[in-house]
């Protein structure tokens, strides 16, 4: 039985369209964003985009992490889990991370993390949580932080 609340469009059903989008990324969330009407493209041309931007891989996979496991996203720890220790994050570090656990990170990473879970928790940083990441970051990392933690969420969502 499928419990699905939603039915994702099949490959064999795709329009030539659809499945352009659909192989550069096979996976359900392409076919859930498949269901919009002209998201699905843009969506993953954003999370590619994402990948070039100011901060490093290591940065990326602590802010992704992070946020999956504020907003309980299984699928992108299960995504983001091995790319977090290619990018030389330890299992401790990725435990410490998704918990939250600010005194056991240092403190450029500890402000990133407190930084990233006010804006999910509370939609914006408190003053003294962004004064805490501003010396540590550039504004256009600080930016590219931001917009990753919010596609990652809306990712999450589907």
């Amino acid at each position: 039985m499928n419990d699905s609340l939603v039915k994702l469009p099949e490959v064999e059903d795709m329009t030539a369209e659809q499945l352009s989008v659909y192989e550069k990324f096979r996976s359900n969330l392409t076919k859930a964003l498949l269901i919009t009407k002209c998201s699905a493209g843009p969506h993953l041309a954003l999370g590619g985009a994402l990948t070039k931007g100011y901060l490093n891989d290591l940065e990326r996979e602590v802010i992704v992490l992070r946020v999956a496991k504020l907003v309980d996203s299984e699928v992108e720890r299960v995504i983001h889990y091995p790319l977090a220790i290619k990018a030389c994050l330890s299992e401790e570090e990725i435990d410490d991370i998704e918990n939250g656990r600010y005194e056991k990170l240092s403190p450029r990473r500890a402000a990133m993390v407190k930084y990233i879970t006010e804006c999910i928790e509370n939609t914006k940083a408190s003053p003294s949580a962004f004064r805490s990441l501003n010396g540590f970051y550039s504004q256009g990392e600080i930016a590219d932080a931001t917009h990753l933690a919010g596609h990652c969420w809306m990712t999450a969502m589907y």
